[in-house]
């Protein structure tokens, strides 16, 4: 028995005095160690996570994820993250409304869009106007065509350049207020509070 232990030691020592030997713990540890593709890299599976724009009504305090590469959402989603705040009420939002905001998030890389109005219910508008602040008559706010917003970290005048370089419609800078308008109407452009 001694023989048959002192024969298997001898062996495992001549095994190991090989260089070409390499014990299962180094070929597990050369493994693990071995590059994938690039060096130093680990390999990919499956694809990144899609950028999301935070879109946030600051009205309602509701808060709409959007991937920023495909902005289209559903128009019942649209419609009800943008509906009139005073009436809880939605319409049909014009579709360009939510790709334009995001397309401002991504031009100044930022991750969250603050949004100050979507629809206006015709008498919520009518009873401002009443009161005195400036809103249009017949504002493209009561059509769904209109939408006023803001970036955190972002400068009114800078997003008003932007917004009026995107020749979509009517532009309105808001510097006392902090935010801009966009709509969908005839281009013009005009200053409020």
């Amino acid at each position: 028995m001694k023989l048959l232990v002192v024969a298997i030691l001898l062996a495992a020592t001549v095994a190991h005095a090989d260089p070409a030997y390499v014990s299962k713990k180094d070929q597990y540890l050369k493994a693990k160690q071995a590059p994938h593709g690039k060096p130093g890299k680990l390999p990919v599976v499956g694809k990144p996570p899609a950028k999301l724009i935070n879109l946030y009504n600051t009205w309602t305090d509701e808060w709409l994820a959007v991937d920023a590469l495909k902005p289209k959402l559903p128009a019942e989603v649209v419609n009800q993250f943008l509906r009139c705040h005073f009436t809880n009420e939605p319409t049909t939002m014009e579709p360009k409304l939510i790709p334009t905001v995001v397309e401002a998030a991504k031009h100044f890389n930022v991750g969250i869009v603050d949004i100050v109005s979507g629809f206006r219910h015709p008498k919520y508008n009518l009873m401002l106007r009443k009161k005195g602040h400036q809103v249009a008559r017949d504002s493209q706010h009561t059509h769904g065509n209109a939408i006023d917003f803001w970036l955190p970290g972002i400068s009114i005048p800078a997003l008003h350049e932007w917004a009026k370089s995107k020749h979509m419609g009517g532009v309105g800078l808001y510097l006392g207020s902090g935010f801009v308008h966009m709509d969908t109407g005839p281009v013009r452009y005009w200053n409020g509070e």
